[in-house]
């Protein structure tokens, strides 16, 4: 049986960082009270509000609590690495009215999102009607749901694993 290398997961790595990352956020299906299990292979979101480009993509590896940078639910934590690794960190702000009264039961991490011809250069929250490609859903994850207030940022950190 293959085993995918550290030098593999590296690479995989590399190739990730040099395309436009997004998190997106979605309504997912009005019916869920609860998060319910989420599936492994979903191409896209169930209902997405929309998605804001990644203010920093980074290598990282784990720490101890002690000389940690960024904690994750359930303990984890990490630091950045100047050298490649087999984890990305991703994180992403969204300001006060993206997706202000709107309900967010799942969010995705999308690599290659590409906008349409009209949209301003520049431009870092797309919502659906604005994209020429989504690009490729790499993680997903469904939430319980949160309403979005337009009186805090949406702050998203996530730890990819490769």
């Amino acid at each position: 049986m293959q085993v995918l290398q550290e030098n593999g997961r590296e690479l995989l790595a590399k190739a990730l960082m040099a395309l436009p990352v997004h998190v997106a956020w979605g309504r997912g299906d009005g019916a869920w009270n609860a998060a319910p299990a989420t599936p492994s292979e979903q191409l896209v979101l169930v209902d997405e509000i929309g998605r804001r480009l990644a203010s920093e993509v980074s290598y990282v590896i784990p720490a101890t609590e002690v000389d940690s940078e960024i904690e994750m639910p359930g303990g984890q934590h990490y630091k950045r690495s100047a050298e490649p690794s087999p984890f990305l960190y991703v994180r992403a702000t969204f300001s006060f009215e993206e997706a202000q009264g709107e309900t967010v039961r799942e969010c995705g991490v999308f690599f290659g999102t590409v906008a349409k011809a009209e949209v301003p250069a520049g431009q870092r929250y797309l919502t659906p009607g604005q994209l020429a490609d989504a690009g490729e859903l790499y993680s997903l994850e469904y939430r319980t749901p949160v309403l979005r207030s337009g009186t805090v940022k949406g702050h998203e950190e996530i730890v990819i694993p490769l």
